[in-house]
């Protein structure tokens, strides 16, 4: 069994990976400074592919990570490329085709080729302007996440609660991903503003998970429902993603804190699910389980691990004390088959259940889950959060 020196020393080690290898790599080679913007993937050898369409998502994203390694004084270089591409950002994407909300995708000389509407992008663009405002407080981050809400309200929402996940509607479908991404960016502009329309907005989503998304009588959190925010009929409706259950769990205790509410249930929840059926027999989680707990499919990818190890940092400060050892070993598991291959600061973002690979790139996208689970991590476990905490009790 680990102790807390062993989830010190893991989430050291996973820290030190970012810090020297990770975020020089994609913030060098992964950052295409003749525009200002960042690429959407490498090759497996490390080399950017300068000509794949770049995804609003991917930027919102790529910003929020050096941002806040720019904040956190991990890699002070970060605030320069950020800034910029948060500009570049709203440049290229926001109404670009003359239309209100975000284009999806841009071809990497700024050409529009993808206009779609999709609410995933929408609720990421938010999220990194979210952050970029947090580093330099500049009235065009804010003026743009409200002008962004605004065209969400008018145009994506639905008449049975929540919103469509893509423009044209489709009136008989719905998804619960996006709105997590939406929570996720209103508390991070809560975070940066202190404002309390934020904190509401996301108060309106929490209801839209308790009363929508979470099926109690599984215990499981649905992904695809249909217009009426049922789960879908047949085998789609039953689908569920341990990934999922874990990244609501940290999310949901994370607004329970910044609302000065109490530790929600639906948390505590949705994590148990996910802790007893989400990971195979080698300790790793599966991508899909059924509602019965059943696996659906049996791969592995990158991000579920990072958002088990943000639920044991929410399970830490809730006083579970069996969350140390459990994230200790989480990392340990991403950093052996995930983290760090084919190339230094690199990654395979997807393997089989034999744990082969089953992508031949590395897509940028997967950054934001491995800092966000560090920076969590080293907030509650690190070295730095340690001493101070030695400090206050006097030692």
């Amino acid at each position: 069994m680990a102790d807390d020196s062993d989830v010190q020393n893991s989430v050291e080690r996973l820290r030190r990976w970012l810090l020297d290898q990770a975020l020089p790599l994609w913030g060098g080679t992964g950052f295409d400074s003749a525009r200002g913007a960042f690429v959407e993937r490498l090759t497996f050898e490390g080399a950017p592919l300068l000509s794949a369409p770049r995804r609003a998502m991917v930027q919102g994203r790529q910003i929020y990570v050096f941002s806040h390694a720019a904040m956190l004084g991990w890699w002070p270089e970060g605030k320069t490329i950020a800034l910029e591409a948060a500009h570049r950002l709203i440049d290229r994407y926001h109404g670009a085709d003359g239309a209100p909300g975000w284009v999806f995708a841009v071809h990497p000389d700024g050409a529009v080729c993808d206009p779609r509407r999709d609410f995933y992008a929408h609720a990421f663009a938010l999220f990194g302007l979210a952050w970029a405002y947090k580093l330099a407080p500049e009235p065009r981050f804010l003026s743009t996440a409200l002008t962004t809400l605004r065209v969400l309200d008018q145009h994506f929402a639905s008449h049975t609660g929540g919103y469509h996940s893509v423009l044209p509607a489709d009136a008989g479908r719905r998804e619960q991903n996006p709105h997590m991404h939406l929570f996720e960016a209103l508390l991070a502009w809560y975070e940066a503003t202190g404002r309390a329309m934020f904190l509401a907005r996301a108060g309106e989503l929490y209801g839209m998970m308790a009363g929508r998304f979470f099926q109690p009588e599984a215990g499981i959190l649905a992904e695809y429902f249909d217009g009426s925010w049922n789960p879908r009929a047949g085998l789609h409706g039953r689908i569920c993603e341990p990934g999922h259950h874990f990244e609501w769990s940290w999310l949901l205790r994370r607004y329970a804190g910044l609302a000065g509410r109490n530790d929600p249930p639906i948390a505590g929840a949705l994590k148990a699910f996910g802790d007893r059926h989400g990971f195979d027999a080698d300790g790793f989680i599966v991508d899909e389980l059924l509602d019965d707990g059943r696996v659906h499919k049996a791969s592995r990818r990158c991000w579920p691990h990072t958002e088990a190890i943000k639920a044991e940092v929410a399970a830490a400060e809730t006083g579970d004390g069996e969350a140390p050892p459990r994230a200790a070993q989480t990392i340990e598991r991403l950093m052996a088959v995930f983290l760090g291959r084919p190339v230094a600061g690199g990654w395979i973002d997807h393997v089989d259940a034999n744990g082969a690979p089953i992508v031949d790139f590395m897509p940028a996208s997967t950054l934001y889950h491995v800092f966000l689970a560090a920076a969590e991590a080293d907030r509650v476990w690190g070295r730095q959060a340690k001493g101070e905490r030695l400090k206050a009790e006097g030692q």
